[in-house]
């Protein structure tokens, strides 16, 4: 996403255009990602009728890490200035924002979900239960907090960064194909081929942290035990499992939150 456009509106309009940008995401993509959930995790996955369990809690989880994330990047740019490189500051900014939305808001209610579907509660039994046990800390300081941590700093970089300077790249001087071009079925195509290709990219890097931190909130389990259960059931390959589907849903994501912000913003930036 460039970097002019977290300027060009204040930010109370911002939120609200990332909001919508991630309901859009939540409402296409949430199936493909509690599949991958439930195989990284090594539990069944879920019925059709709950196919959606969980997903107006994690949006109010994905939604603000995502605004998070977005705001943290516009904050990071601005703190960094001129002491990198544009396309440099862009990158680490977006990178420092997915560390800082996963641990504050995103580690905590995805871990909930997960666990619910692992243990068959519903959400708000399982955040009953699980502060029956382990109190506050284990609701704000869940298992896999800091893998979760690992899976969105490279996952934030390729949303926020990368797959902006892929689209960018694919689609050249928008300027100079018109007005109609960005609703253009040539240009979501780009979009998506962009997504794509992004996906190809945030799919790998972050997805062994993602089985690691999806079987430690699956099953209540430290990093080093969910290393070794993983290891012992399935091998090596096990720290893989549920590639595809998430890489996938990534693809949904990837295409979904830009294509909708893009879309959003010129209207929000008229009125």
């Amino acid at each position: 996403m460039e970097e002019e456009a977290y300027h060009r509106v204040s930010i109370t309009q911002r939120t609200l255009i990332v909001a919508g940008a991630s309901a859009a995401d939540m409402l296409v993509n949430f199936p493909l990602w509690i599949c991958a959930k439930c195989v990284s995790a090594g539990i069944p996955l879920p019925s059709l009728r709950n196919l959606y369990k969980g997903s107006g809690s994690l949006y109010f989880a994905m939604g603000p890490l995502t605004i998070v994330e977005d705001r943290t990047t516009a904050v990071a740019l601005d703190t960094i200035g001129d002491r990198l490189s544009v396309d440099l500051r862009h990158a680490a900014s977006a990178c420092i924002s997915g560390g800082v939305a996963a641990l504050t808001v995103g580690c905590q209610i995805e871990g909930i979900i997960t666990r619910s579907h692992a243990t068959g509660e519903t959400v708000l039994q399982t955040a009953v239960s699980t502060h029956a046990r382990g109190g506050f800390a284990s609701i704000f300081v869940p298992y896999g907090a800091m893998m979760i941590a690992a899976r969105e700093v490279p996952y934030a970089g390729c949303l926020f960064f990368l797959s902006g300077r892929i689209r960018t790249l694919l689609h050249g001087d928008r300027d100079s194909k018109g007005s109609a071009y960005s609703t253009s079925l040539q240009a979501v195509a780009t979009d998506v081929l962009a997504a794509c290709l992004t996906a190809m990219v945030a799919g790998p890097i972050s997805h062994v942290p993602s089985v690691i931190a999806a079987h430690q909130q699956a099953h209540s389990r430290s990093f080093v035990e969910s290393c070794r259960a993983i290891r012992a059931s399935s091998g090596r390959r096990g720290f893989l499992a549920g590639l595809v589907p998430r890489t996938i849903s990534l693809v949904g994501s990837l295409f979904t939150v830009p294509f909708a912000i893009e879309r959003i913003q010129p209207f929000v930036e008229r009125i």
